[in-house]
């Protein structure tokens, strides 16, 4: 199957609203990518547009790649646990003012079973080859160029609680759609990134496009946002025909990966609902900033958007 890439800005972060496709309401259906195999060049940029806040001075990177990922491995960490979620007594689940019943509770655990089976860990957490992490490790130590982050077996299934909160609030959303499949379209409860250094950047996406292609999985949508002020990377969900599992895998440069952690929290805060407009603005401001900073490897606006047409919404 060969993957070809072209321009389409759009953002990449998980949409507060859990049906949306990520940061934008939908993304257009655009159909296939070109089928000439070619990579297309990178789009001049026009001068209408906003000019990006001025990257701030500061001495060039010094650290070493062992260095860097340290650094961005005591980043990665996860969100703060939901402490106080639980299983309420008539066996469903709760969180602040989110909710599953019974039967939703039962459905989030056999899915989440489900997505451990098909990640590959074992109940002791071990791993043989079988499964979505070991045959992502494979593909990486196929890669010229390019690499799974740090911790990647310890971050690839989404924890439980954060699992049922996205659930509830698709339920709360959506009440007359079937639990199954709300819960079924939760796409990032596994998920990946790869990260690979500028001048090999769209060469190593496609080619790890092709690697997982040729293991069977099946490209779902890829959504690319180096054109964004507030996000850049790229974005792309995969089904494993063999499982049913939907997984997620993100592509970005050590920089652009740093700044998603660093950018985390504030868009945390831009995505509560109890910001007020003033705050937002600040927020954003702030966000624009540190992603301003982030070199773009040459051809990356070029990486075309696409959407399967089995795809799902």
């Amino acid at each position: 199957m060969m993957v070809l890439l072209s321009t389409a800005p759009a953002p990449v972060r998980e949409h507060p609203d859990p049906m949306a496709i990520d940061r934008a309401d939908q993304a257009p259906d655009l159909g296939p990518p070109p089928a000439d195999g070619r990579i297309r060049p990178e789009q001049p940029r026009t001068q209408d547009g906003p000019t990006p806040p001025e990257p701030p001075g500061g001495p060039p990177e010094s650290r070493s790649r062992a260095e860097a990922y340290d650094d961005l491995r005591a980043a990665d960490s996860p969100p703060p646990a939901a402490a106080d979620a639980h299983t309420t007594p008539d066996g469903g689940w709760s969180w602040k003012s989110l909710g599953l019943s019974r039967a939703d509770n039962q459905v989030a655990d056999q899915q989440l079973a489900a997505r451990r089976q098909a990640e590959g860990r074992r109940p002791d957490g071990s791993y043989d080859d079988h499964g979505l992490t070991p045959t992502l490790r494979r593909i990486e130590g196929q890669l010229d160029q390019g690499t799974l982050v740090p911790d990647t077996e310890r971050f690839a299934l989404k924890s439980p609680d954060r699992f049922k909160e996205k659930l509830a609030k698709l339920t709360a959303r959506y009440p007359e759609r079937n639990t199954d499949q709300l819960a079924s379209a939760i796409h990032d409860g596994i998920r990946y990134t790869f990260v690979i250094d500028p001048p090999a950047y769209v060469a190593g996406v496609r080619a790890a496009e092709q690697k997982l292609s040729a293991e069977g999985y099946r490209l779902q949508l890829r959504k690319p946002s180096w054109d964004d002020p507030d996000y850049k990377g790229v974005n792309s969900r995969w089904l494993d025909p063999g499982t049913g599992a939907r997984f997620e895998v993100q592509f970005h440069t050590p920089e652009s990966w740093e700044a998603k952690q660093l950018t985390h929290g504030l868009y945390e805060k831009l995505a509560d609902p109890r910001t007020t407009p003033e705050q937002r603005s600040q927020l954003d401001s702030e966000q624009r900033k540190i992603t301003a900073r982030i070199t773009i490897p040459e051809g990356a606006t070029g990486i075309a958007h696409y959407r399967a047409e089995d795809a799902d919404e």
